[in-house]
């Protein structure tokens, strides 16, 4: 299925296979975060929420991210 998402106001289209397999960002991060966020949008339509992620060296990284169906 064909998504727009729009991560810290970047808008861009992937599918959701790209983001099951992680392969929509160079970022891991951001693509545990896009994968999260598909989860949890499930079978609605869209989802949008602020996911909150720390790395390795304890810094913190902030996603707003917005999924919808096209």
């Amino acid at each position: 299925m064909k998504i727009r998402a729009i991560v810290n106001g970047v808008s861009f289209y992937t599918t959701s296979t790209a983001i099951k397999q992680r392969r929509v960002g160079d970022f891991s991060l951001q693509n545990d975060a896009l994968s999260y966020m598909l989860e949890c949008m499930g079978k609605d339509d869209g989802i949008g929420r602020t996911v909150t992620y720390y790395d390795h060296k304890m810094d913190k990284h902030k996603f707003d991210i917005q999924l919808s169906k096209v």
